[in-house]
């Protein structure tokens, strides 16, 4: 007479084990770059979010002329490395009291950086990204960057 098996032999055990560690691994892989990818994402949220406010805060301080803005602008969190720099502001000075200031999701400072390209002047709000650096120039959306427009003011009366 046989006996009747009840349960899982080691064979299948190892097996089971072995399935089941190639799908946790794959879940962890894809979890890993998901994060990063939304991470990425809502940093460029933040930078969207903050540069309407600036251009808002621009406008309600009167604030037309890049002549009458710094070169640098800091956000609250880690700053970023900007070699040679003197003098950097603070963000603040040119929002709106009662607009709160994020940090990128890595803990960086967001920066307001004024540009001169020959005759033209650009304004750039940039995140160091997950590294922390400063983007290399040109800035570009992909460098995590958003260019920040003055407002425009009418001389029609």
């Amino acid at each position: 007479m046989t006996r009747k098996q009840s349960g899982l032999g080691r064979a299948e055990l190892i097996w089971t084990a072995a399935i089941l560690t190639i799908v946790v691994v794959l879940i962890v892989n894809t979890l890993r770059s998901e994060v990063a990818r939304a991470k990425e994402r809502m940093c460029l949220d933040s930078l969207a979010y903050l540069s309407a406010q600036i251009h808002i805060g621009l406008e309600q301080l009167e604030l037309y002329q890049a002549e009458q803005l710094s070169e640098y602008y800091h956000g609250s969190g880690n700053h970023l490395s900007l070699n040679g720099v003197g003098a950097v502001n603070d963000l603040s000075e040119v929002l709106l009291d009662d607009i709160q200031i994020p940090q990128d999701p890595w803990g960086n400072a967001f920066v307001l950086h004024k540009v001169k390209q020959g005759k033209n002047t650009e304004f750039w709000l940039i995140s160091g990204g997950e590294n922390g650096l400063y983007p290399a120039q040109p800035f570009t959306p992909a460098s995590l960057a958003k260019r920040v427009y003055l407002p425009f003011v009418s001389t029609n009366n």
